[in-house]
């Protein structure tokens, strides 16, 4: 039987001031269920045929438009519970109620706590992040969904850049995590429109060229005389054997144990995507490896980056800890780009200043040498470790115009 909806004033709620409560009446097989507007009149103002507020109302025009609203609101509802076959007048009262009461932040608790459950750790660290900057926005933890629309994804936006000083792509980050709690929403009917769908805001910023080292830069930073044992000794050697190891990622570094080298090869399990990898050893790598061969049992790890006998079985506790390593070692990486150029300076190099290092620099480095050298798209690829030739693409864009340059003087 066809779902109907009628308005009806409730006389028996009337206010002190006289105003009485206009619900609207969803009936399906003859059961009738209420659902307040939120409007309220004095009994004088309402047409009970028409069912609308009349026109002796001041505001009439805008209190029979909120009507209207409320009707589309619980139509859509209907539709989207009677795919599932359950669009009874109580489902859409209930469904109703609970777009009235929703709130952000109880579905942004359900959220971390899904993302949690998953062992994404950046992923639930940048939701939480995000979330607390909501929290900062609202001065609070109270949040009706209703109250989430394109205006207000636009006012937070501007809040980011004004009190936080976001960059735009830091804005697009946290952007992210408030679009998988609207989605939550969504899904759950909570709310009957994406405001994403009319937001034209928090865009990423256009990609800069990412920082390589050329190999006069690398040989300045492996040549450099650092005292055996420092902080900076031991950085320089992890980034030397992330190079010379293909770009090895720093998390996957932090993991490598003695029993990942066998018969001159090295193979582990890339945290990223869980994938194998194996290589042979080169001499480079061998030479960096004797250095910390004293402590050469099976299970301890290579480099003195995390602690052999602590419990890294909880994958969350393993990334906080890799994460806050990784820190520390880009720290030192600017120390040691600082000793570097004070030398290149002081010996007046032609060798370029070394600018933005990080760990992930020693990566994108090799790319570009290894291109220079001649391998293909498909080796660098295989090198890399990357699923897709498209990421592999990405290391190179900020290589087009040097290779161009080179190839117009083979040439010419």
């Amino acid at each position: 039987m066809a779902t109907t909806y009628h308005f009806y004033l409730r006389k028996d709620k009337k206010r002190d001031n006289g105003k009485c409560p206009i619900y609207l009446r969803i009936t399906q097989n003859r059961k009738s269920r209420y659902v307040s507007t939120g409007v309220y009149v004095p009994e004088k103002n309402w047409n009970p045929d028409k069912e609308e507020v009349r026109k002796n109302h001041r505001n009439y025009k805008a209190l029979n438009s909120i009507l209207e609203e409320e009707q589309v609101k619980a139509e859509i509802v209907q539709a989207e519970l009677s795919r599932h076959g359950k669009d009874s007048a109580k489902a859409i009262q209930e469904r109703l109620k609970e777009r009235q009461t929703g709130d952000f932040f109880d579905l942004a608790d359900e959220y971390l706590k899904e993302v949690e459950k998953t062992q994404s750790y950046y992923t639930h660290k940048n939701a939480k992040v995000a979330i607390g900057k909501v929290e900062d926005f609202e001065d609070g933890r109270s949040l009706p969904l209703k109250h989430i629309d394109s205006g207000w994804l636009e006012r937070f936006e501007r809040f980011l850049k004004q009190e936080y000083d976001n960059h735009p792509n830091t804005i697009s980050k946290n952007f992210r995590a408030i679009r998988g709690i609207i989605k939550k929403a969504l899904k759950k009917h909570l709310m009957p429109i994406d405001p994403f769908a009319t937001f034209e805001g928090a865009k990423r910023a256009k990609p800069q060229p990412k920082t390589k080292l050329s190999i006069k830069q690398i040989e300045a930073i492996e040549e450099f005389n650092f005292e055996k044992g420092s902080n900076l000794w031991h950085t320089r050697n992890y980034f030397m054997f992330s190079f010379y190891s293909g770009g090895i990622r720093f998390g996957d570094l932090c993991c490598l144990r003695w029993k990942d080298i066998k018969e001159g090869r090295l193979s582990y399990q890339m945290n990223k995507n869980k994938k194998a990898f194996t290589i042979e050893l080169n001499q480079h790598q061998k030479d960096i490896l004797e250095f910390y061969s004293e402590d050469n049992k099976s299970e301890h790890f290579i480099f003195p980056i995390l602690n052999s006998y602590k419990d890294y079985s909880d994958s969350t506790y393993l990334r906080k800890r890799i994460s806050s390593k990784n820190a520390l070692v880009n720290k030192w990486l600017g120390k040691i780009a600082e000793k570097v150029n004070a030398k290149l300076e002081k010996e007046v190099s032609d060798t370029p200043k070394i600018e933005g290092i990080s760990f992930h620099i020693a990566r994108h480095s090799f790319a570009q040498h290894a291109v220079k050298k001649g391998l293909s798209m498909y080796e660098l690829m295989q090198t890399l470790r990357h699923s897709k030739i498209e990421t592999t693409q990405k290391y190179l864009k900020g290589l087009d115009e040097q290779l161009a340059d080179e190839a117009m003087k083979k040439v010419f």
